[in-house]
């Protein structure tokens, strides 16, 4: 297995040595073109100085990646982390890359062109990156490339842990548990190295008796050894690794918006909402015109949600039920506790409030077009968790003041990851509190742009 990941990570440099290559290949495909319309120049004896070039970037990201370790295995690693890893080394990259232009005096080179292959580059090597970490990561799931983990600590620590590892995140590791106290330490460190032999990495959950023995052992014998913090669920916490007098220290944030960021989110949130609403004019009118003349009754429907800071508003929609839909829910009791049993919504077909028109709008997602103006009264945002009735914040429990942190937005990780699909309430509230750790400009993007495919599959809507 050790010989397997060492030919995986040589294949990996190889290929993105491949990658600075094809992007210096294209670069100078580039410039040929444009030379031809006088828009680059290439100077006399301009290939010797460009091909100088070409084996500067070679070299210092050979040398780079080894620096920075981009290639060891991270496979528990999140993708976000991975990614913020290898642009680091890009941009260490392209830093030494530009001094070794002028260290070397390729005056020649064009400094258009040095960027052309520094923006190719690191296209290339983050989409081979991003699509080989997902690719393995799916095959991990199916035994593939799988690796041996000793897990030392307390009994129920070992077992909570090994469930994460092999199930909440599985990233192909098959674990051995060592329950460890201070009766049974010297029996665990006398064991033999023969008996380990097929042990590559060791997780020693914080605390474990003999935490240091155990760490300085399995280092000599040539493991992966990793210290697990104290088992607090930091996952729904933006996290920070720093040290205090050399000890490592793992700082929880709570991920919230600097101002800078919050005013950049209220200027996209309203340029966008406009945007959709000058857009969606000749579709508001269609359905409010159709949902009238179908459906006895107002065209609007408001209802009150709780916004930032738990402050109240009414969340508008187009009428998709019968006017007396509260009326109807509650005179049948078996009705209304199948309600309240199935997360404040009834199984898809069995809901008698929803109109015709209603099913369509629905399914459709229309009937959520009118809370763009919740959106440009700063109620609501384009992405965020979702508007929750009074009564379901008490779902959220200790998190429910930082659920409230952040505003109620139109669609989020809940919408773009199945919505009414989701039947347990507690991943509905993870999904929530995702979103606010990871909150972010780029995130938001993220989340726009998967809404597009997740309204036309119609997924989880109805």
């Amino acid at each position: 297995m050790f010989i397997i990941n060492k030919t995986l990570d040589a294949l990996w440099r190889v290929v993105d040595c491949g990658c600075v290559v094809a992007s210096y290949l294209i670069s100078l495909s580039i410039a040929t073109r444009l030379s031809h319309k006088g828009l680059f120049v290439f100077p006399q004896r301009w290939n010797e100085q460009y091909g100088g070039f070409l084996l500067l970037s070679v070299t210092v990201w050979i040398a780079i990646s080894i620096y920075t370790q981009i290639y060891r295995s991270h496979r528990a690693e999140r993708l976000e982390f991975a990614a913020s890893r290898m642009l680091r080394t890009l941009a260490l990259w392209a830093l030494f890359a530009t001094a070794g232009v002028f260290l070397l005096k390729l005056s020649h080179v064009s400094r258009q062109f040095i960027l052309y292959v520094f923006f190719l580059a690191g296209v290339f090597i983050m989409g081979r990156q991003t699509l080989t970490t997902m690719v393995l990561r799916r095959l991990r799931r199916f035994g593939y490339d799988s690796r041996t983990a000793l897990i030392i600590g307390e009994r129920q620590d070992c077992e909570r842990f090994a469930d994460i590892l092999t199930k909440t995140f599985p990233n192909g590791y098959q674990v051995m548990l060592a329950p460890v106290d201070k009766h049974s330490l010297e029996a665990l460190l006398a064991t033999p190295a023969e008996s380990f032999s097929e042990i590559q990495e060791a997780f020693i959950v914080s605390g474990a008796a003999g935490c240091e023995a155990h760490a300085l052992r399995f280092l000599k014998e040539g493991k992966s050894v990793h210290i697990v913090p104290e088992l607090l669920d930091a996952r729904l916490f933006r996290q920070e690794l720093g040290d205090v007098a050399g000890i490592p220290v793992l700082s929880l944030l709570n991920g919230g918006l600097s101002v800078v960021q919050a005013a950049i989110k209220r200027g996209a949130d309203v340029l966008g909402a406009i945007v959709i609403l000058t857009a969606t004019t000749p579709i508001f009118a269609i359905v409010a015109i159709v949902n009238k003349i179908m459906s006895p009754g107002a065209v609007f429907f408001a209802q009150k949600r709780l916004g930032r800071n738990g402050k109240p508003f009414m969340v508008l929609k187009f009428r998709t039920m019968v006017s007396n839909a509260e009326e109807v829910l509650k005179k049948t009791p078996e009705l209304y506790e199948k309600y309240l049993r199935n997360n404040y919504k009834l199984p898809e077909g069995e809901d008698p409030r929803i109109t015709r028109i209603g099913h369509f709008l629905r399914a459709t997602s229309l009937d959520e077009l009118p809370q763009l103006v919740n959106v440009l009264r700063g109620e609501m945002s384009l992405v965020g968790p979702r508007p929750v009735v009074p009564l379901e914040v008490e779902n959220y429990a200790d998190y429910s003041s930082l659920f409230l942190s952040a505003k109620p937005g139109m669609t989020g990780h809940w919408q773009v990851s199945g919505r009414s699909e989701i039947t347990e309430y507690a991943r509905r509230v993870e999904l929530d509190l995702e979103y606010i750790r990871d909150q972010s400009f780029s995130k938001d993007l993220e989340i726009l742009l998967r809404t597009v495919p997740a309204v036309l599959m119609r997924r989880g809507a109805h």
